[in-house]
C-alpha cells in the first residue's frame, strides 16, 4: 500500500479541475455554481424546504439564504411560507426558471459529459463505487 498522500493529491486536482470547469460553465448563463446548484436541485426534485436544499447543494444555510435571494431577484425562484409549518420557507422554480434550465441543464452535462467519458462505462461505475466509499468512511 501507498503511504503518502498521492491519492488525495490527485483527487483534489481533479476536484478542483472539474470546479473550473462547472464554474466557467455555470458563468455563461450568469450564474455561480451555488446558485446553478440550488436550481439544479429544485429542476429534479421539485420545490423543497430551504434546508433539503442546503444539504443536498453542500452549502451553509447562511450562504445559502444568499444564493436564494439572487435567485429570486432574477426571477428563478420564488419563495413561500410552508402551508403546514409557518417556520419553514418552500423554494420551487418560477417559470422562467424552469425554462432556463429545460435549455441549459442539458447544454451542461454534455459539457461534464465530455470530461468523464475518457472513462469507459466500468471505469465510471467504479470510480463511484469508490468515491462512495471514501465518502461514507469519513462521516
Amino acid at each position: 500500500m501507498i503511504n503518502d498522500l498521492k491519492t488525495i493529491t490527485i483527487l483534489f486536482r481533479a476536484t478542483n479541475e472539474i470546479e473550473k470547469i462547472i464554474a466557467d460553465d455555470v458563468l455563461q448563463y450568469g450564474l455561480n455554481p451555488s446558485e446553478f446548484g440550488a436550481l439544479e436541485v429544485l429542476y429534479h426534485k421539485g420545490p423543497l424546504p430551504v434546508q433539503s436544499i442546503c444539504e443536498k447543494v453542500l452549502i451553509a444555510s447562511s450562504s445559502m439564504s444568499y444564493v436564494i435571494e439572487n435567485l429570486i431577484k432574477k426571477d428563478y425562484i420564488s419563495k413561500t411560507k410552508d402551508i403546514k409549518d409557518k417556520r419553514y420557507h418552500i423554494v420551487e422554480l418560477t417559470e422562467k426558471g424552469r425554462n432556463l434550465m429545460d435549455d441549459i441543464y442539458p447544454k451542461h452535462v454534455q459539457k461534464l459529459r465530455k470530461y468523464i467519458d475518457i472513462l469507459n462505462q466500468d471505469e465510471e461505475l467504479s470510480l463511484q463505487t469508490y468515491l462512495k466509499r471514501l465518502g461514507k468512511h469519513t462521516q
